[in-house]
């Protein structure tokens, strides 16, 4: 009894010791003997199974074509109009149309609120400035999420009070060109739909220049949310 226990332990050893024979990966999930991967199911989110570069997240990702925006910030005058007026809020629709993933065309229509700030009479009242534009913009991607954009606009602006008539614009409230761009930096969220970011911007107003003809630059900073379709 003694010699059979020893043989055991000893054919139990040299099992212990034999490499066994390796496996194909996948092995008893249902893969054919020698396969090596199992190719990605279309039907079922088993992400962990797709190498990182299936799943790596890329601006492709994201809708691409017309969209609408939503600025609200603040715009305020320096020179012209600026010497008699106050910053006050500001408000922009967007509606253009990505040509390119580079290159994008928009109309805007917008508006700013001001309180006069200047010796009466008359007495210290609010005025509204109005906009219609024409944009083309330059974006470069910084990253999947993040990009930068610079934007070119020409259009019209006025007035919608006589009230700056009072102070020598005599033009204010007749449409006059105004011209200038914005600088804006773009964030994707998750959704494929959406991004916020941040925009500022310059113009030169013609109707609101002084009365000794000083140029009139508005100056604005927004934020904005953006919606492709």
């Amino acid at each position: 009894m003694r010699a059979v226990f020893t043989l055991w332990v000893v054919s139990a050893s040299l099992l212990a010791a034999t490499p066994v024979a390796a496996q194909p990966e996948g092995a008893g999930e249902g893969l054919a003997p020698g396969r090596q991967t199992e190719d990605p199911d279309p039907t079922r989110l088993d992400v962990e199974r797709l190498p990182p570069e299936a799943i790596a997240p890329g601006r492709d990702l994201y809708r691409h074509g017309f969209f609408l925006e939503l600025h609200a910030g603040a715009r305020g005058f320096s020179g012209g109009v600026g010497r008699l007026s106050r910053p006050g809020p500001h408000l922009r629709f967007t509606f253009g149309y990505e040509l390119l993933r580079w290159l994008w065309v928009a109309a805007s229509v917008e508006g700013s609120m001001h309180r006069t700030d200047a010796p009466a009479p008359p007495s210290a009242t609010v005025f509204e400035v109005v906009g219609f534009f024409a944009e083309v913009r330059a974006q470069i991607d910084l990253t999947a999420r993040a990009a930068l954009w610079l934007g070119g606009e020409v259009g019209v602006g006025l007035a919608l009070s006589d009230v700056l008539r009072t102070y020598g614009l005599g033009q204010a409230d007749d449409a006059g060109l105004a011209y200038g761009g914005q600088l804006g930096f773009d964030w994707h969220l998750r959704n494929p739909h959406a991004s916020i970011g941040l925009v500022s911007g310059a113009r030169v107003y013609d109707g609101l220049q002084g009365f000794d003809g000083e140029v009139a630059v508005g100056i604005h900073g927004d934020l904005y949310l953006r919606y492709v379709f």
